[in-house]
């Protein structure tokens, strides 16, 4: 009888034990995949303000054209960019785990490109000035956003990428 019970007592232990173990490895598995699916979110959205022509310091070389009814101005190609801006932000926003470091730099960069769009609705004559604030708002969070994750992500500057050949890039 002692036998027994010692058997279903180191049964009930094991049994205990294995289904713990499992649920241990399956959430330690489920943290891992939200965590590389938070860092591939962010490496694009670094790409992409990179890589972003209306970041470029190219671009504000000239005078900028400010017609709001031509669809191509400067005016509007730029708006168009930062509002898109806006949205892949929010898009990697969802991404984030929810005790993630990247929350403050992302949220900040809704921020700035609400602040830009702002400014520039009331005065579109400022693009230019608010647009080279906008640039370096969006570096100081991506030095940021890039500490969060650093072996992952590797800071490029808004625009830094926009008229850079594939060759250039790998270099």
């Amino acid at each position: 009888m002692d036998v027994l019970v010692a058997q279903v007592i180191v049964t009930t232990i094991s049994v205990t034990g294995g289904a713990l173990l499992a649920l241990l490895i399956d959430r330690a598995k489920g943290r891992r995949v939200e965590l590389v699916a938070e860092i591939n979110a962010l490496r694009l959205l670094t790409i992409e303000i990179a890589s972003r022509r209306a970041f470029s310091p190219e671009q504000s070389a000239g005078a900028p054209t400010i017609d709001r009814a031509d669809p191509d101005s400067d005016l509007n190609r730029v708006m168009r960019s930062v509002v898109l801006l806006r949205k892949e932000v929010r898009t990697a926003r969802r991404a984030l785990r929810g005790q993630s470091a990247a929350w403050n730099p992302l949220n900040d960069m809704v921020a700035a490109c609400n602040i830009f769009i702002e400014n520039v609705d009331e005065r579109p004559a400022s693009i230019v000035v608010e647009l080279e604030i906008l640039r370096s708002d969006l570096d100081a969070l991506l030095v940021e956003l890039c500490a969060v994750h650093p072996k992952e992500l590797v800071y490029r500057p808004a625009g830094s990428t926009a008229y850079r050949r594939p060759s250039e890039l790998r270099s």
